[in-house]
């Protein structure tokens, strides 16, 4: 079966079977040149889905950690200073205006 058919039967996004084969948690064979190639075969595809199933049901699972830096205040304040003008000056050309020349 495809990767689409394989998230579908799981009810998971393509991404993660992608990402369970990428992990070498899940087989895959590739028939062809491309990605869109791949197929699972639906043996391997459940006994991926009882292997995950399972570890997360004993707590085994990976715990999640952000990598994000909390920001202070309310939403409004930070979209007030995301949309406030700057006077940096970005990386690149410099250009320069014809008109004033």
């Amino acid at each position: 079966m495809t990767i689409a058919e394989a998230a579908e039967c799981s009810a998971c996004s393509p991404k993660t079977i992608r990402r369970a084969i990428d992990a070498g948690q899940l087989v895959a064979v590739r028939l062809g040149a491309s990605a869109r190639s791949d197929r699972i075969h639906p043996a391997d595809l459940e006994d991926w889905w009882e292997r995950s199933r399972r570890a997360s049901a004993v707590g085994q699972a990976a715990p999640r950690t952000s990598q994000s830096v909390p920001r202070p205040g309310s939403a409004d304040e930070r979209l007030a200073a995301l949309l406030a003008p700057t006077n940096r000056r970005t990386k690149g050309r410099r250009r320069t205006d014809a008109r004033q020349a």
